[in-house]
Order: C-alpha cells, then sequence, then structure tokens
C-alpha cells in the first residue's frame, strides 16, 4: 500500500498544488515589490494622494479572504481556454466565493514605431510570458465586491473594493505588458459576466 501511494504522489502533487489558494503568497509579494521599489505611479479614484500606506491598508481585507478556512468551501475547477478557474463556494457567512483565475499567456507580436521627426517607422519584435493571477471575492451584498490582479514578475496591477478602483503603473513595465493586458482585462471581464460570478 505504501509503495503504491508514493508511486502515486508526484502524479498527484502538481494536482494538489495547483487547486491552493494563492492569494497570501500574491499579497506578501506584492507589497513587498512596492515597498522596495518607489518607480511607480497609484491611481485611486477615492483619494488626491495615495501611497503604499492606503494599498497595504486596502489589502487588509483580501487579507481576511486569504486567511479563511477553505476547509469548509466546496471547491471547483475548470479550464477555459488560457485560464485555470478555481472556485470556492462556502453556505455560510458574509463571503460566498472566492474565484482565483490563473493564466498563463504567451505574447509574441510585432509593434510599429513611429517618430515624430519624420524618421521611417521601425518595427519590434516583442516576445514575453505572463502569468496573470485575478481573483475576484463575492459576498451577499455584492457579487465581485473585491477584485484584485496580479503578474507573477511586475505585481499587483489593479484592485477593486467595490466602488474604489485602484491602479498601479510602473515606470518599469515587464516588456510587453501594455501590448497584453487590454486584451487580458477583456478576457477577464467576460468570464466574470455582468452578474459578477464566472461562466
Amino acid at each position: 500500500m505504501l509503495t503504491s501511494l508514493s508511486a502515486l504522489l508526484p502524479l498527484l502533487l502538481p494536482y494538489l498544488l495547483a487547486t491552493a489558494l494563492h492569494l497570501q503568497q500574491d499579497l506578501e509579494k506584492d507589497i513587498a515589490l512596492l515597498t522596495k521599489d518607489s518607480r511607480y505611479f497609484i491611481s485611486d479614484n477615492s483619494t488626491q494622494t495615495p501611497s503604499v500606506q492606503t494599498v497595504a491598508s486596502d489589502l487588509q481585507l483580501f487579507q481576511l479572504a486569504a486567511s479563511l478556512d477553505l476547509s469548509n468551501a466546496t471547491h471547483s475547477s475548470e479550464i477555459i481556454g488560457e485560464h485555470r478557474v478555481d472556485i470556492w463556494q462556502f453556505e455560510q457567512g458574509d463571503i460566498r466565493a472566492i474565484y482565483q483565475i490563473e493564466s498563463n499567456i504567451q505574447l509574441d507580436t510585432v509593434i510599429t514605431q513611429r517618430y515624430l521627426d519624420n524618421r521611417t517607422p521601425t518595427q519590434q519584435r516583442i516576445t514575453n510570458d505572463f502569468t496573470f493571477r485575478t481573483y475576484i471575492v463575492s459576498t451577499d451584498a455584492e457579487p465581485a465586491k473585491l477584485f484584485y490582479l496580479t503578474e507573477a514578475a511586475q505585481g499587483l496591477l489593479a484592485y477593486r473594493l467595490g466602488e474604489k478602483e485602484v491602479a498601479i503603473n510602473y515606470a518599469e513595465k515587464k516588456e510587453g505588458l501594455t501590448d497584453v493586458l487590454p486584451g487580458y482585462m477583456n478576457e477577464v471581464q467576460r468570464l466574470i459576466g455582468e452578474n459578477g460570478t464566472v461562466k
């Protein structure tokens, strides 16, 4: 029996790891990146003076979701195109569901650089890999109350708390991020749907 379990473990391990909620580790990674580097601009529709401190304060709400006991939740998982969607649903409590959308996007595009001084336009090929994770937390009161978007190497890109929307724009962006992000956001919006639940 032990031999058969030890033989199965390497096969099961990737699946077990893949179904973990990564919100806690992403929160820690993203705050560490923001604290270490100050070359970014924070856009916040609720205040004129956003800072790392206001972001850290906001993220405490996501921390509550990250610290929930998932053994009380019903878990389901689905692959939709380039996206792996994991859902944890709760029968009791204010938080009713946590959605984790992990997306591995490969960018391979050619952009045309145009100049103001009448120089001939040049073309540049951009190839890069992106690992995005999007989290949506649904409550009794609101289907998509909390929204959090991060990229593995770049860090926190945007989050939403009800009506409050915050975006982080980095001085040194991962190459191709500007090209891939709008399309990815549209994909996530399509996945979420109008009612805030992943289709």
